[in-house]
């Protein structure tokens, strides 16, 4: 199995890795977010750290571009020193599976063990439905009112950052590291000219469909759903890769961890 770690804790990325290494579990240890982002474009790993420090913002980016993009339901497990309620309620509502202290190695252990479990009965969710919208990753197709709308692959993946969080405020720089991978000013100002455009394509300019996209000025954007649209909001999940239930199955990594 392969794991990766975001911090710029040396001694912590070693500590882990002399830890997972007789579980015969690899970690790649990156310092920044983008080089995290850069590398789950390519990698496919089976579980993410994230070292949180101090610092509750730190990783929500990188949080909200793996449940944007991942191939599959990848966990992601928060290392902090901060264990307060509130603090870990924002992690878990920004996306991660759990939040555990950094500085406790043995629990941590515990942790991935239970992620993993979790994650050979996960399914990830490959189509959304709200109102008259449809949403399908599997062909990056959306629908509205039972017809086809063709949109580009970053235009699909804002409408499924913005369709999974109905009602919440995303931030420019979130959805720009979510979709492009970086917040630098050439994205934010492509991202404004994808907003304008799914607005027109979707029908997102007024209240007439159930469904608008606010913007926040100069901080980002809200999917406002109406209550009637609420009631019919549904996903449903899709299969987990062979490969993932084939490596549960056979190195059965969870019971590894406790043995």
């Amino acid at each position: 199995m392969r794991f990766a770690i975001l911090t710029d804790d040396s001694v912590l990325a070693q500590k882990l890795a002399k830890y997972f290494e007789k579980y015969s579990i690899t970690i790649d240890a990156y310092c920044t977010e983008l080089l995290t982002l850069r590398a789950m474009r390519t990698i496919t790993y089976d579980l993410v750290l994230l070292d949180a420090k101090s610092t509750v913002g730190l990783a929500s980016s990188l949080l909200s571009w793996r449940n944007c993009n991942a191939d599959f339901y990848t966990p992601a497990i928060i290392l902090t020193s901060l264990l307060t309620w509130n603090v870990m309620q924002d992690w878990i509502e920004a996306g991660a599976h759990d939040v555990v202290s950094r500085a406790d190695v043995d629990q941590i252990g515990l942790r991935v063990c239970v992620a993993l479990r979790r994650l050979a009965h996960c399914t990830r969710i490959d189509r959304i439905q709200i109102g008259d919208y449809v949403l399908n990753r599997g062909s990056d197709m959306v629908a509205c009112g039972g017809i086809d709308v063709s949109l580009t692959p970053r235009e699909f993946s804002i409408a499924w950052l913005l369709f999974s969080n109905p009602g919440k405020f995303l931030s420019r720089s979130q959805i720009t590291t979510s979709v492009w991978g970086n917040s630098e000013e050439v994205a934010a100002r492509s991202l404004e000219q994808h907003i304008y455009k799914l607005r027109k394509k979707l029908g997102l300019s007024s209240t007439a469909t159930g469904a608008s996209l606010k913007t926040v000025y100069a901080l980002g954007y809200k999917l406002e759903i109406s209550p009637d649209l609420r009631q019919t909001e549904q996903s449903v999940p899709g299969q987990l890769p062979a490969l993932v239930r084939a490596e549960s199955d056979d190195s059965d990594a969870c019971n590894s961890l406790t043995t």
